[in-house]
């Protein structure tokens, strides 16, 4: 049973009805109700609310307005939209502003429920860290500034020396590392070490930005410059004034814009699509890359002028491979944290699994290994260590040799297999299974139901969240 409170916002009270009776049935006991969307943020000033659903178009105030009030002043509340509109434009605005996922009417029973337990099973996990690092930080006060980048390592202490001198001043600096090094987090680092720490920092990925909507997206537009533009609009340097403006992927912009963003550099001032006046700007920029500026400055791909005015600072994460004992010490962070946030005991690893995770490339990065070891904390046998069968290829050799074999039966066999294998591995327990197959609990039943009525002798029974 899940009893933190869900509020679902909208103004048909058949549907309301209709999401509260599937959610019960799942198990979430505390749902609250609101045909009115006036009344949500008087809600959530009352008690804090676990996620949200939320129509868009209710006629005392469109769903996009209330994401608009509720994410600055909530943003641990994970949205997830619901409307029976499903226009491409209006999906891409609900995301920029923080929704967690949007869903059309009719919606899918199944899918609902699952994308509900991934933004609950989110929350947890961000919760269990913040507690595992307040724990660490208290431990070593000192490094308090530092206490959620977890690492014994040489060359990343040797970055947090260059954040120290970097964030007081005013330059623009450029960090670099592969994907999963973690550049948003030291960018943000930077801001709240520097005199800009009360004022906005704004995270702009590039590389998700439509070419066509990149000027209108950084700079902004005045009302009736084209087709849709129904309003003024601040592009994202406006909103970051007084504060900081992090460009991630920096190499993705266009050519075309890199003049624009050198002037806006040089002179500290933008223009909006669509006005001649210029906007004058008090910001700091921070840009991160995982690619090699300087080759495509050489490749005439990124302007050398451009190029040199962002680079005032320059700071290099070093991949996780190159960080020595930091991949066992987050291996083992991540293990609490999975035992905490799926209520188990996993006692360790495996001196194989050792070995085979300080011999990994990780080409993700730190990123790739939460990954694999909260997975795995869900997948192994409680009160077990983790062992080599409980990780993914390539991390488990035996594993990439089970697919090879595998191919040569039918596709239906290899799903039941897994299903009977995340299973066993889960003690026979639906409510745990469903997540790591990524279906819900209704779904799982469902297929197990199925597999024994088609003769599958592993299965005996189902009931009460178990096959016995």
């Amino acid at each position: 049973m899940y009893t933190n409170p869900i509020l679902v916002v909208d103004d048909e009270l058949s549907y309301l009805e209709l999401v509260k009776g599937l959610l019960t049935e799942e198990g979430y006991e505390n749902i609250i109700t609101e045909d009115n969307p006036l009344n949500v943020m008087p809600l959530l000033e009352k008690q804090n609310k676990d996620l949200i659903l939320l129509d868009l178009y209710m006629p005392q105030m469109n769903g996009l307005e209330l994401l608009e009030k509720i994410l600055p002043i909530y943003p641990k509340i994970p949205v997830i939209v619901i409307t029976a509109v499903g226009e491409v434009d209006v999906r891409r605005k609900a995301i920029k502003l923080g929704a967690y996922e949007f869903i059309t009417k009719p919606f899918d029973a199944d899918r609902l429920l699952l994308t509900i337990k991934r933004a609950i099973g989110n929350t947890l996990l961000e919760t269990e860290r913040d507690s595992l690092r307040k724990v660490l930080s208290d431990d070593k006060p000192e490094k308090i500034i530092f206490s959620d980048i977890i690492t014994d390592s040489p060359l990343l202490h040797k970055v947090f020396e260059l954040v120290e001198i970097f964030a007081p001043t005013n330059e623009t600096i450029i960090i670099s590392g592969e994907t999963g090094t973690g550049k948003d987090l030291l960018a943000k680092k930077i801001h709240d070490l520097s005199p800009r720490k009360n004022g906005p920092f704004i995270a702009v990925n590039l590389a998700s930005i439509s070419p066509s909507l990149f000027e209108s997206e950084l700079f902004g537009h005045k009302k009736g410059t084209f087709t849709g533009a129904g309003a003024d609009k601040m592009g994202y340097f406006e909103v970051a004034k007084g504060g900081t403006i992090f460009l991630d992927e920096i190499g993705e912009l266009p050519l075309e814009l890199q003049g624009k963003l050198l002037r806006t550099i040089q002179y500290n001032e933008i223009m909006r699509i669509g006005d001649p006046k210029p906007i004058n700007l008090d910001i700091r920029i921070i840009s991160a890359t995982n690619k090699d500026l300087l080759d495509a400055v050489n490749k005439k791909e990124f302007r050398a002028d451009l190029y040199y005015r962002l680079n005032r600072g320059y700071i290099r994460i070093p991949p996780l491979r190159k960080r020595g004992d930091d991949v066992l010490i987050l291996a083992n962070y991540f293990l609490e944290i999975g035992n905490k946030t799926y209520n188990r005991n996993i006692l360790g690893f495996s001196d194989e699994v050792i070995t085979n995770l300080m011999n990994y490339d990780f080409p993700g990065n730190v990123r790739e290994l939460e990954n694999i070891i909260i997975n795995a904390v869900a997948t192994t046998s409680n009160n077990q260590y983790i062992d080599s069968v409980d990780l993914p290829p390539p991390l488990n050799k035996e594993k990439v040799g089970e697919s090879a074999s595998a191919r040569l039966t039918t596709l239906e066999n290899i799903i039941e297999e897994h299903i009977l294998y995340v299973m066993k591995k889960m003690g026979n327990n639906v409510q745990k299974a469903a997540p790591i197959l990524d279906v819900s609990e209704r779904t799982l039943q469902r297929k197990l139901k199925s597999m024994k009525e088609n003769n599958n002798n592993d299965i005996i029974d189902v009931t009460d969240g178990k096959i016995d």
